[in-house]
């Protein structure tokens, strides 16, 4: 990564993939709030006549750090790609709770009533973080069912392998996208666990001052 200063020719963001935030098609467009969110901290720290170039990072893939003049990044993605020792982690630009889907159907209505019932998540991630965090109290406590795959948590909460799914409201969106073969039909539980916020990061040899930037 560099400083701001050091592309004249453009204004570089690196920013994870989250859905609701910034989404890149197999035509290499990108869409989504990280667009203008960029756009802004090219005008403020380099110039409006500074073209502002998103690098989009899909998370469990890659290592390191794409070169640019800042990132936004996830805790999670940070610590996954050990670039705590080169990079100061600021104020988040976009909040995805950690939440709890549910089949329509359910007699759940607060994540306390997860209590025996066997939840889904994924292994190290935030719902299981969230899950021992907030709910590992409960008597009986809840039946962890933990997967490496996304797509394996989606096909087995949708056969009713699991009462619930914890993870991040933008992951949550990718379970209900497709139903499965018994279309079922969920909902979030109003009461959100946790956080997942993106944050906006600066390398730490940048000449950038994170509580001198103005977000939209």
């Amino acid at each position: 990564m560099t400083t701001a200063t050091a592309h004249a020719a453009e204004f570089r963001c690196a920013v994870e993939a989250r859905d609701g935030f910034v989404e890149e098609d197999d035509a290499g467009a990108i869409t989504g709030p990280a667009v203008a969110l960029c756009r802004s901290l090219a005008d403020q720290l380099a110039s409006p006549a500074t073209p502002a170039r998103l690098v989009v990072v899909e998370p469990d893939t890659g290592t390191g750090m794409p070169e640019a003049d800042v990132a936004f990044f996830s805790d999670a993605l940070i610590d996954e790609r050990h670039l705590t020792p080169q990079l100061r982690a600021g104020p988040a630009v976009f909040h995805d709770p950690v939440e709890v889907l549910v089949p329509d159907a359910s007699a759940v209505q607060r994540p306390a009533e997860l209590a025996g019932r066997v939840v889904c998540v994924m292994i190290g991630g935030v719902g299981q973080a969230a899950l021992e965090h907030h709910l590992a109290h409960l008597s009986p406590p809840p039946i962890r069912l933990s997967f490496r795959e996304g797509d394996e948590m989606r096909d087995a909460y949708n056969v009713g392998r699991c009462e619930a799914v914890i993870d991040q409201r933008s992951d949550l969106a990718n379970v209900t996208a497709e139903p499965g073969v018994n279309h079922l039909k969920s909902r979030v539980l109003a009461e959100a666990l946790d956080d997942a916020p993106v944050r906006l990061a600066v390398p730490v040899g940048s000449a950038i001052r994170l509580d001198g930037v103005k977000l939209p």
